[in-house]
C-alpha cells in the first residue's frame, strides 16, 4: 500500500535564517539586513527584486523573469513591491549597525533603480519581529467595525495624506466591494491572465522547495482534505478549467462577506519615485497591524483591470492615484507567516572582484 505525505511547505521549513548562509559571499550583516527586506509582499509573490553589490554600495533593481506583464503591464505594482523592500532594508539596517541612505535613481524597472549606501552608527537594539510576523490572511476575517484608535494608529504609521479608510457599510465600501467582485471575475475570465498565475503555483512540497516563491495551498489557506487534494491532484491544466476559476470566484464571495473596512492607498503621481514611496507607505503600516489583531488581504484586481481602475478612482473622489487597495479586518487567530522566500544568494548579485 502506498501512502501518500500529508503536509506541504511552509516558510520556516526552507528559509535561511538570517546571517547564517554557509559559504556566503554577502557579508554577514548585510547578509541579515537582505535576509528581513526579502520579507517585503510582492504581486503573486514573485520578488521581483535584485541587489547589486559594487564598490560599498547596493544598487536595487528588479528581474524581469519575476514580472507580472499580464496583470501588471507597467510593472506599477513591481516598484510598489520594490518599495516595501526598502522600507524593511531601512528598518533592519539600525539593528545591524546602520543607517541606510537611499537615492531613486532609475527611470526603467530592469535598470539600477535605487542606491542605497549603508553609513556605520551604533547598533540599536531594535526588534525586528514584526517584519518577520507580517503576513497577508485571506480568511477568518470579522465583520466588526476597525476601532477609530486603530484606523488613526495605522493611517498616522504611513502618512494621513495618503492613507485612507472606508467603511464597509459606506457607500464607498460597498461600491469597492461590488467593483472588487467584478474585477476578479473579469481577471479570472482572462486566459492570458489564469496562465500566468498558473507558472506562479506551488502545488507540490518539491516545487516549493525549488522556487521559493509564488503560491503554496499554504499560503492560499487551503488546509484540510482541500489542502491535501490540490497538493496531489491539482495541475496547470487544471488553474485554466473551468471548476478552479468558478471556485476562485465562491472564494472571493466568501472573502468579500466578512471583513472591517478598507484601506486605500494613494501617491501623488506614478512615476517611480513615488510608487516606491507608495510601497513604503504600505509596508509601513502593513507592520502595524498583527499587534491589533488585524488582517491585510491585498485586493488590488481592481487596479489591474481596465475600465474599472479609472473608475473606481472617479468614484472614490480620493486624491493622486490609488496604488493598493487593501481588504482589513479583526481576526481572532493570527497564524504565523508562510508564503516561500528566495535565499538571499539567490537574488544578490556579489561585488566583483
Amino acid at each position: 500500500m502506498r501512502f501518500w505525505p500529508v503536509g506541504g511547505v511552509v516558510r520556516e521549513d526552507v528559509e535561511e535564517p538570517p546571517g547564517s548562509a554557509p559559504g556566503s559571499v554577502v557579508p554577514q550583516d548585510l547578509h541579515r539586513i537582505l535576509y528581513y527586506a526579502s520579507l517585503a509582499p510582492s504581486g503573486h509573490n514573485a520578488q521581483p527584486w535584485n541587489v547589486r553589490l559594487e564598490q560599498g554600495q547596493m544598487w536595487i533593481g528588479s528581474d524581469s523573469a519575476r514580472w507580472l506583464p499580464k496583470v501588471d503591464p507597467k510593472n506599477r505594482e513591481v516598484m510598489l513591491s520594490i518599495g516595501a523592500f526598502l522600507e524593511n532594508l531601512i528598518i533592519a539596517a539600525p539593528a545591524h549597525g546602520f543607517v541606510a541612505e537611499y537615492e531613486v535613481i532609475g527611470t526603467r524597472p530592469a535598470t539600477d533603480l535605487i542606491r542605497v549606501v549603508l553609513k556605520p552608527i551604533a547598533r540599536r537594539d531594535v526588534s525586528l519581529e514584526h517584519i518577520r510576523a507580517r503576513r497577508t490572511l485571506r480568511t477568518g476575517h470579522l465583520s466588526r467595525d476597525v476601532s477609530s484608535a486603530d484606523v488613526e494608529a495605522l493611517c498616522a504609521a504611513a502618512g494621513v495624506q495618503h492613507v485612507h479608510f472606508i467603511t464597509r457599510q459606506s457607500k464607498e465600501g460597498r461600491l469597492l466591494a461590488e467593483t472588487t467582485l467584478e474585477a476578479n471575475r473579469l481577471q479570472t475570465a482572462r486566459d492570458d491572465a489564469q496562465s500566468e498565475l498558473a507558472d506562479w503555483m506551488r502545488w507540490t512540497a518539491e516545487d516549493g522547495r525549488t522556487h521559493r516563491n509564488g503560491f503554496t495551498p499554504e499560503a492560499l489557506e487551503i488546509s484540510g482534505v482541500a489542502g491535501w487534494y490540490v497538493r496531489h491532484f491539482m495541475s496547470r491544466k487544471a488553474v485554466l478549467g473551468k471548476s478552479f476559476r468558478r471556485q476562485s470566484m465562491d472564494r472571493v464571495r466568501q472573502q468579500l462577506a466578512s471583513y472591517g473596512g478598507w484601506i486605500v492607498i494613494t501617491s501623488d503621481d506614478e512615476g517611480i519615485p513615488a510608487l516606491v514611496d507608495a510601497g513604503r507607505r504600505c509596508e509601513r503600516m502593513w507592520l502595524h497591524t498583527r499587534a491589533r489583531s488585524i488582517a491585510v488581504h491585498p485586493m488590488s484586481q481592481v487596479l489591474e483591470e481596465a475600465p474599472l481602475k479609472d473608475q473606481i478612482r472617479r468614484n472614490l473622489g480620493l486624491p493622486g492615484r490609488a496604488q493598493f487597495v487593501l481588504r482589513v479586518g479583526y481576526v481572532n487567530a493570527y497564524p504565523k507567516p508562510v508564503s516561500l522566500r528566495m535565499p538571499v544568494s539567490w537574488f544578490v548579485t556579489p561585488q566583483s572582484r
